[in-house]
């Protein structure tokens, strides 16, 4: 990455960008001084239903979104071609499901409740090894989060709930059912958002985002919200060592 940067080269790299802080001041630093572009690939928020389902939270349809909740549920680690199970390896993957579905669901959990969303608590299980259930909560100014992840599940899927003074919206894997005003739609989708793990349709619609940062505009969201995934990951594993210490 930094090699990548000094070269003035832009730079994508896949998530975690990184699970050290000095590693991301010095990304942000160098990605300044070089005038170049250093994006973490953020592609479950191009998925189709994602995409849409922030686009109508932002649009002020729903109003202003007082509560999120994400549930991820998946009945084991995303099979992997290198040998043994490195996602269950914190020496490899830095931790646990935390790290593997909670940087995607952060980074969404803040676009919906906004810049100011902080951790307020996580309960990590099991509490002495690799976490494979989470359940994180988040505060932002008026407004609440929740996201709940887990490898343990009977069942493959995920969902969302958004709820605004105006109205809400519910994400089942393949639906998007909207209520406001008293009116309520269902859209569908063609495939389900638990489906499969690799997702290169998702990142071609990620393409346009990142040339845009590239060519300079809003230059530097991109690495806010993986510095927001950072912080929120290190401050959820900071706080369960302080209590096992």
């Amino acid at each position: 990455m930094l090699d990548g940067l000094k070269a003035r080269l832009h730079v994508l790299c896949e998530k975690p960008l990184t699970l050290d802080p000095e590693a991301y001041a010095a990304i942000r630093a160098e990605a300044a001084k070089r005038g170049v572009c250093a994006y973490s690939v953020n592609n479950w928020a191009h998925s189709p239903q994602w995409s849409l389902l922030l686009k109508t939270a932002a649009s002020g349809a729903l109003g202003a979104v007082r509560h999120a909740e994400i549930r991820v549920l998946r009945t084991r680690p995303s099979v992997s071609a290198l040998p043994g199970d490195w996602r269950k390896d914190p020496a490899v993957a830095g931790g646990g499901i935390l790290v593997d579905h909670g940087w995607h669901n952060l980074y969404l959990m803040r676009r919906l409740l906004g810049a100011g969303a902080r951790l307020s608590s996580a309960v990590l299980t099991p509490a002495d090894s690799v976490d494979e259930t989470a359940t994180v909560l988040l505060e932002a100014p008026g407004a609440s989060g929740t996201i709940f992840l887990t490898w343990k599940a009977a069942e493959r899927s995920n969902s969302a709930l958004v709820v605004g003074e105006k109205g809400a919206a519910e994400l089942r894997d393949d639906e998007l059912i909207l209520r406001s005003g008293g009116h309520e739609e269902t859209v569908r989708f063609p495939e389900r958002l638990s489906g499969g793990s690799a997702h290169p349709d998702w990142l071609a619609a990620m393409w346009p985002a990142f040339a845009a940062e590239c060519a300079g505009a809003d230059r530097g969201a991109n690495l806010d919200e993986a510095g927001f995934c950072l912080e929120t990951i290190r401050a959820a594993y900071g706080a369960r060592e302080a209590a096992h210490a």
